[in-house]
């Protein structure tokens, strides 16, 4: 994990930037004095004006530097929290999705497991028709915290499109993966929800793809995924297609 700091742009703007100001301070600001000076300024005053500048100048590198360093090292802390098993199931944005599960791949890999990967379509419906937008995040908690209870603390799960979500499954069969996904369909497909006394009931939709061990290609084995999804999400009801 330290990988995402090490190459993060923080670094590298920081010693590129911060390297050339601090060793051609030495060079330029006495010919920047001595341009001022050209302007009709005495000696001190083009000195005190030089100085204020590479004052300046050094003040805003250490500030984007500083900046960066926070943001990567907050990314680190998110990343030690989704290998942390204890911790409190949560749905991951895109770019840390990204990141995580290439770096559970290349594990698999090494270990010579099996990876599979679920796309969930879900939706909110009452009746035959969907549930107003307005309840969408108060139906996606629920959704949450009934795949905390199915998931294991190895899997990784994320939130992509409106009712979208990705489930990766590190040292997972594609029969596992199966039933996986049929348990996930019927805990969710059977709960009621009930938001200002209005009734809704989830319908699901699951894409599996799945590779043998040995195989490290996130991207595809995502697209495998949600191609899958792609094909069944215009049918009705409670439905799992296999890439």
């Amino acid at each position: 994990m330290a990988e995402i700091a090490n190459s993060g742009r923080y670094k590298i703007f920081g010693a590129l930037v911060g390297g050339i100001l601090l060793t051609s301070a030495a060079a330029w600001l006495p010919y920047m004095i001595e341009e001022l000076e050209k302007l009709h300024l005495s000696h001190q005053v083009a000195m005190e004006t030089a100085y204020g500048i590479f004052f300046l100048i050094a003040f805003i590198v250490s500030y984007i530097f500083v900046r960066e360093l926070i943001k990567a090292r907050l990314q680190i802390n998110r990343c030690h929290d989704v290998l942390n098993t204890n911790v409190a199931f949560e749905l991951h944005d895109k770019q840390l999705f990204h990141t995580m599960g290439k770096k559970q791949m290349l594990m698999a890999k090494r270990n010579e497991w099996p990876v599979s990967m679920v796309a969930l379509y879900i939706k909110a419906m009452k009746g035959p028709k969907m549930a107003p937008p307005e309840i969408s995040k108060n139906i996606k908690e629920i959704i949450v915290e009934e795949l905390h209870s199915m998931l294991r603390g190895s899997d990784l799960a994320g939130s992509f499109a409106k009712n979208e979500y990705l489930i990766l499954l590190p040292n997972c069969s594609l029969e596992h993966a199966k039933e996986i996904v049929q348990r996930i369909l019927e805990r969710l497909s059977s709960k009621e929800i009930t938001l200002d006394d209005e009734t809704y009931r989830l319908e699901c939709k699951c894409g599996i793809s799945s590779f043998g061990p040995g195989i490290a290609d996130f991207k595809r084995l995502m697209a495998r995924a949600l191609e899958a999804v792609d094909r069944i999400r215009a049918k009705r009801g409670n439905v799992i297609e296999v890439y």
